[in-house]
């Protein structure tokens, strides 16, 4: 690599999120209060301030709220709260395929909700006592509910010709936008695949795995994609990482991009849209998560230009930057500082770049946010955001399936049993092995 990749301006100005942990903690309080309805009208208010107002009833007992591609039907009545997100219609052929991975996904990635066959329609259900909706508990309810809802509809469909029960409610990109984002796709395709050819000529097949992934990540970041083309980019991100020889996983990421340059610009619009999120499959950032994550890189950029390995320096500070937006979403104090260095070191020979990168992640492992940062952003005050985001259910799942088994069976019988206190120990318990295992993932 001579030169660094071209920034692409994101479709998204701001990348924070929009959680607010003071709501969420006054709704543990309201459930060790008995107030359990309260409770979980502040949950959902802590998700996002909006939805409750905007996909109500007037009675607070009814809420039809969009995620993605699914919608998620949340009714309260009885003393009873009830989640129903319809998902699928069966297709006439391949049925029989189909159901067997819905009942794959039953076992190992559904944890406490359970899909439930109506006919030819598919849905996935969960129902509890309102005196048994902890916030906690109700938070992987409805992340799990999402993110399976929201991820296989749209791999079902395509797989195995299944029908949406919900048409989702989306906004197009403005054509200009539309046209821009997809032409940078291409452009980035190009670019990386020019790369690629280049280190595999040299044989530098760490270079080209490093290359690849940024591209992946980047292709991510300003596209902001749904849809199938979203599940794709997320497949070949965790497909990257198998414990195959390098060689092998750069031929895997070379055939994604050569793929993803031969589709039909229409193809790609497509997937190019706004939509309402109810839970964010990625992680909230904190400046503490993102110093802790940085550590490595941060040592090993500076070896690396101390050592005149300018080239080095330049790819993993990239690949470190751009990794972090596709897991977390970034407060927009951080993202400004790393847009200015992404900016300023567009097209630059490695050595300046690398000069430029590394002043930023110096900066941020200084606690070095403040300054004029805001002109960046269209929304020029920086909101109060938490809520402790996990790693993709799906990716915990493939190396945990029988530890998945073993929890979800203990919680259940802890549920049944009504005992709260070893259901929240156990819930405990399996949250510390996900988020081992992400910040294993992240190193």
């Amino acid at each position: 690599m001579k030169q660094t990749p071209a920034f692409i301006p994101p479709v998204l100005d701001s990348t924070q999120s929009k959680v607010n942990m003071e709501l969420y903690d006054r709704s543990i309080d309201c459930y060790n209060e008995g107030k359990y309805r309260e409770s979980f009208y502040l949950l959902l208010d802590h998700l996002d301030p909006d939805f409750r107002v905007k996909y109500g009833n007037p009675e607070g007992t009814e809420f039809h709220i969009p995620h993605g591609s699914v919608l998620v039907n949340i009714r309260i009545a009885d003393n009873r709260i009830s989640i129903v997100t319809d998902f699928l219609e069966l297709p006439e052929k391949g049925r029989v395929a189909m159901l067997r991975q819905i009942a794959d996904i039953n076992l190992n990635y559904l944890l406490l909700p359970y899909f439930r066959r109506e006919g030819d329609k598919l849905k996935i259900e969960y129902s509890c006592p309102l005196s048994q909706s902890h916030p906690h508990k109700m938070y992987f309810v409805l992340r799990n509910i999402c993110h399976t809802g929201d991820r296989y509809d749209d791999e079902f469909c395509t797989k195995f010709g299944a029908k949406r029960c919900y048409e989702p409610k989306v906004t197009p990109f403005p054509p200009e936008e539309s046209e821009r984002i997809c032409e940078a796709i291409y452009v980035t395709c190009r670019e990386t695949l020019d790369m690629v050819k280049e280190y595999e000529s040299e044989r530098k097949y760490g270079y080209a795995w490093n290359v690849l992934d940024i591209a992946f990540y980047k292709i991510a970041y300003f596209a902001y994609p749904q849809g199938q083309l979203r599940n794709d980019l997320e497949k070949i991100v965790y497909d990257m990482d198998k414990d195959l020889p390098v060689a092998e996983l750069v031929s895997k990421g070379k055939a994604f991009l050569e793929k993803l340059l031969a589709m039909p610009a229409e193809e790609i619009k497509k997937e190019l849209y706004f939509v309402d999120i109810l839970v964010s499959a990625r992680r909230r950032s904190s400046l503490k998560n993102v110093q802790e994550n940085f550590v490595d890189t941060y040592k090993e950029a500076a070896e690396a230009m101390q050592a005149g390995n300018y080239e080095r320096s330049a790819v993993r500070l990239l690949y470190k930057f751009y990794e972090m937006y596709f897991y977390n979403d970034v407060q927009d104090d951080l993202n400004a500082v790393i847009v200015k260095a992404l900016k300023k070191s567009s097209g630059k020979s490695v050595e300046e770049a690398s000069e430029i990168l590394f002043d930023a992640m110096d900066k941020i492992m200084d606690g070095e946010l403040d300054g004029d940062w805001e002109d960046l952003l269209e929304t020029p005050e920086v909101e109060e955001g938490v809520a402790q985001q996990v790693e993709q259910m799906q990716e915990m799942a493939a190396s945990m399936q029988s530890q998945v088994l073993e929890m979800q069976t203990k919680m259940q019988e802890a549920m049944a049993r009504g005992d709260m206190a070893e259901y929240m120990r156990l819930a405990t318990e399996f949250q510390q092995k996900v988020m081992e295992q992400a910040m294993g993932k992240q190193e």
